[in-house]
């Protein structure tokens, strides 16, 4: 069973997210949320630990911190995993080294698009795996689809609409469960993880957006 926390609002730590899931407690959580810096081309937590020039650091930092993220899963749970289409290979692969099973991938799809050369980026993959078999609520007809813009107003370069992660945790989130959130950033993915029943915490490395992480926990879902 998931492990029950006696909280009353979504926490967030500041920490870094090898640690802080090192911490965590094996299957305790329902659900984790994975979102990770996943550039190769810049280096991840301020360090370069490449070769020649380049930053291999950033796969064994993703390979580590999915393990971990593996290990907090309660069996069925899900790791709900972003990244563009570029790195998405990459982390599918890492994913089932780790022990995780691709469940489905579901389609980010929004109205304004991005930036882009050949064309301009309207949609991203988000991939959902599992430990063991992804142990639905039921068997509704959801779609592998959402549709959501990013909020007008982003308090972090990276941050989703809530709606994102909520047409995902009301899969598998029961009332009590646990959601962690390895990398929280504004902290928008709490308000989901609430809207559902469940329980959440996360951390962030940069204490500037965990402060901002607490305040939009509390904040209704857009």
């Amino acid at each position: 069973m998931t492990t029950q926390l006696a909280l009353d609002t979504p926490r967030i730590d500041h920490a870094d997210a090898l640690t802080w899931l090192a911490d965590q407690p094996p299957e305790c959580a329902r659900a984790v949320i994975y979102d990770p810096p996943y550039a190769v081309g810049s280096p991840v937590r301020g360090r370069d630990d490449g070769a020649a020039g380049s930053v291999a650091g950033p796969f064994g930092f993703l390979h580590r911190t999915l393990e971990l993220s593996s290990h907090t899963l309660t069996p069925g749970g899900i790791v709900v995993i972003f990244a563009d289409w570029r790195r998405m290979p990459d982390l599918a692969y890492i994913a089932s080294m780790v022990g995780l099973r691709a469940a489905t991938q579901v389609a980010w799809v929004r109205s304004r698009p991005g930036t882009g050369g050949l064309m301009r980026s309207a949609w991203d993959p988000i991939l959902v795996a599992a430990r063991g078999t992804a142990d639905a609520i039921d068997r509704a007809a959801i779609p592998n689809v959402v549709h959501a813009d990013y909020p007008s107003r982003r308090r972090h370069p990276y941050e989703k609409p809530s709606t994102v992660y909520q047409h995902i945790l009301a899969r598998v989130v029961r009332p009590g469960d646990l959601v962690l959130d390895p990398f929280a950033g504004s902290g928008s993915s709490a308000v989901a993880a609430t809207a559902v029943g469940g329980v959440w915490r996360g951390c962030d490395i940069d204490p500037a957006y965990a402060s901002a992480g607490l305040e939009a926990a509390s904040r209704p879902a857009t």
